[in-house]
């Protein structure tokens, strides 16, 4: 059986058996494994708090060729976001993160940076940037990320550029412009178009300018829409947010 070791944050686990954890990691180099955790489920285990949802740490396993998951041997945390990411404020929000990751990431997604990204969203909400804006932040970069993303400036039927405000598709494929419109729903504003385009280009530390110039739950609820349709999933952690109530 090979050993290894990889740094990875958790994404989420659930009991299987009596005494073991079905674990859920994103690694940078691997992308997204599935682990057994052996024995996690006792009252006095070797793992701690190791799989508190996006825990940062280093885990050894080994595996066998035939299984379609690893085996977890020890652990150590790196860094817990277990404040931030247990705050009520913000709780909710990275339920619908795990819940996209695990759900619309493909297994054999191996980009790095899905982890960076990860990464980043957390430490920023460290340093007390609004969860909703980046929540957000999260979402239209897993679909640029996975090349499902449109270019914010261009009419995806007529090319026009520079448009004052657009319409979604209805497979969420692209934008329209005005003329090109025909029953179209969901919209977007020219100050929105201007949003999606700056967040190619800035961090996340920068996004409270935008608090208000944008409808963030319209654009959560759309851009999870999107992640719906191109992903053939449900993602039913909505139900928690405010947003699509």
């Amino acid at each position: 059986m090979p050993l290894a070791s990889t740094e990875a944050f958790i994404l989420g686990n659930t009991p299987t058996g009596e005494q073991d954890r079905l674990v859920y990691l994103l690694t940078e180099e691997k992308g997204i494994l599935k682990a057994i955790a052996p024995g996690s489920l006792k009252s006095k285990n070797r793992f701690g708090s190791l799989f508190e949802l996006f825990t940062e740490g280093e885990f050894h396993y080994y595996w066998q060729e035939n299984r379609d998951h690893i085996t977890i041997s020890k652990g150590e945390i790196i860094h817990s976001y277990f404040n931030v990411v247990s705050n009520p404020k913000s709780i909710f929000y990275f339920y619908l993160i795990s819940d996209v990751l695990l759900k619309f990431i493909p297994r054999s997604n191996k980009d790095t940076r899905l982890y960076r990204l990860l990464n980043t969203i957390l430490l920023h909400c460290e340093m007390g940037v609004a969860p909703d804006l980046l929540l957000l932040y999260f979402l239209l970069w897993v679909l640029r990320i996975e090349g499902m993303m449109f270019k914010p400036y261009i009419c995806y039927n007529c090319y026009t550029r520079n448009m004052p405000k657009a319409w979604f598709r209805t497979d969420y494929r692209g934008i329209l412009c005005e003329k090109c419109r025909t029953d179209e729903k969901y919209s977007l504003e020219g100050i929105e178009l201007q949003f999606i385009y700056w967040t190619e280009k800035n961090p996340p530390k920068d996004l409270e300018i935008w608090t208000n110039e944008i409808d963030i739950p319209k654009l959560i609820r759309s851009f999870t829409k999107k992640i719906e349709y191109h992903g053939e999933c449900s993602l039913i952690s909505t139900q928690y947010l405010s947003e699509f109530r």
